[in-house]
């Protein structure tokens, strides 16, 4: 095809926080055409999803200079902790609205990216490190779903940035141990037994009401909703909850450490003096509950357990799950009700599966910010998120040319991603698109 010149058209998928703060800056910046997908029926609908909890970190952390001197009538107190609802109607919302007025920007809502290709080129084609730089240049091919009429169509960018995140019922890690569905997890999912992300307060009112509840997970999603739980009026509350942990002592190994605090771990490590409280008292509850000494009654906390099996009741009368003692290999049963499996999230690699990405082998995270992270945990700095930043632009580039992944996707199984460094991550790749665009506009390969 003839070459022609043009500015870089940017294409952002995900217009959640960090997809939205990409846009920003790349509308400030100038010299680009920046395309936003965003799945939901709204911006932020990710966000909408989890509206009902509230954010560890204050305001000033979560919005940029830049974006509050835009939003300061709509936006709350630098020190209030919002909830997911707050920050969706007071943040995302009037920021899509700013965007929207610019015409080099467009919001595509229910558009939903299913694969993305790069130009004519295979995955196993135009290889950098064996020196072909065909890729470099070439258009990316993205194929949009709409979510409303099912019909797709391919669009093109220069620049692709991947802020689609993490956080949905189908990327959450299965049940069982090892990683993978126990037998019968499906199934049971199928029938309505298993959720996989934090319920709302009148969906955790719905399914705790009278009912067995068992809550699988040592992470702050499980904390939340056991605590969510432990706050449910009488007229909602569970007959019984079960906390599995796959780690950690049993409740004989806590009594007999009554003596020796050092051969009992605590779940979740405290940091002290915590300038988070939200976090420290999220932390505090769930220690004191897997120590025995805070546990409601009709709460059972079960640590060193898998599961390894689930069965169904005939009458659609709950679950009874196989739990593996870590101990000695045992393997006990519990009635449920209802299984709260928040044992993680992972990227959707399928997306870009047709890219050239470096994936981590522990995280699913590109290779080269995973081994930042995996370095700075092994040297001790990586217990609090607080402490990271964004470590540079390399870390964030893919064998892929101008291809990112950027937010917490870009952290891959890792749950220590905070939004402030997804800021930061988006100021670096801003700036380099921003420079390339100075430079000139470069011929745009044939589509």
């Amino acid at each position: 095809d003839a070459a022609s010149e043009a500015p870089p058209r940017v294409g952002i998928i995900g217009a959640g926080p960090i997809g939205l703060y990409a846009a920003f800056k790349l509308a400030e910046s100038g010299g680009a055409r920046i395309t936003v997908w965003e799945a939901g029926a709204e911006v932020g609908a990710n966000v909408k999803a989890w509206g009902h909890v509230r954010l560890f970190s204050a305001m000033a952390l979560n919005v940029r200079p830049a974006v509050k001197a835009v939003l300061e009538a709509t936006l709350p107190a630098d020190d209030a902790y919002v909830t997911g609802a707050e920050f969706r109607d007071t943040v995302l919302e009037p920021l899509a609205a700013h965007l929207r007025k610019k015409d080099s920007v467009t919001i595509a809502l229910n558009a939903r990216v299913t694969a993305v290709g790069r130009a004519r080129f295979l995955k196993g084609e135009a290889i950098a490190a064996m020196g072909d730089s065909g890729r470099s240049g070439a258009p990316f091919r993205v194929v949009v779903e709409d979510a409303v009429t099912h019909e797709e169509r391919t669009e093109t960018c220069d620049v692709l940035v991947d802020a689609s995140g993490t956080y949905a019922t189908a990327t959450a890690l299965r049940s069982g141990l090892g990683g993978v569905a126990a037998p019968g997890e499906a199934r049971a999912e199928q029938a309505g037994f298993v959720v996989r992300v934090i319920p709302d307060r009148q969906a955790l009112a719905d399914l705790a009401r009278g009912k067995r509840v068992a809550v699988l997970g040592a992470g702050y999603s499980a904390a939340t909703t056991l605590r969510a739980l432990a706050d449910l009026p009488d007229a909602d509350r569970p007959r019984s909850v079960a906390w599995l942990l796959r780690q950690g002592a049993s409740s004989s190994a806590k009594k007999a450490a009554d003596d020796d605090d050092s051969s009992y771990a605590a779940p979740y490590a405290r940091v002290a003096d915590d300038p988070l409280p939200q976090r420290d008292a999220l932390a505090a509850f769930g220690n004191a509950l897997a120590a025995g000494t805070a546990v409601p009654a009709g709460w059972d906390v079960l640590s060193g357990v898998g599961v390894v099996g689930f069965k169904q009741l005939q009458d659609d009368d709950g679950l009874v799950l196989e739990l593996e003692h870590a101990a000695d290999g045992t393997v006990t049963t519990r009635r449920v009700d209802c299984l709260l499996s928040l044992v993680g999230y992972k990227p959707d690699a399928a997306l870009t599966s047709e890219l050239q990405v470096h994936a981590c082998y522990a995280s699913d995270g590109p290779i080269k910010l995973a081994a930042t992270l995996l370095a700075a945990k092994a040297g001790g700095a990586g217990g609090d998120c607080l402490k990271q930043a964004a470590p540079g632009l390399a870390t964030l580039e893919n064998p892929e040319p101008d291809f990112f992944i950027v937010g917490m996707k870009s952290y891959g199984r890792n749950s220590s991603f905070l939004m402030r460094v997804g800021y930061e991550q988006v100021d670096l790749l801003v700036d380099a698109v921003a420079a390339n665009a100075a430079a000139g506009p470069k011929p745009q390969r044939g589509e």
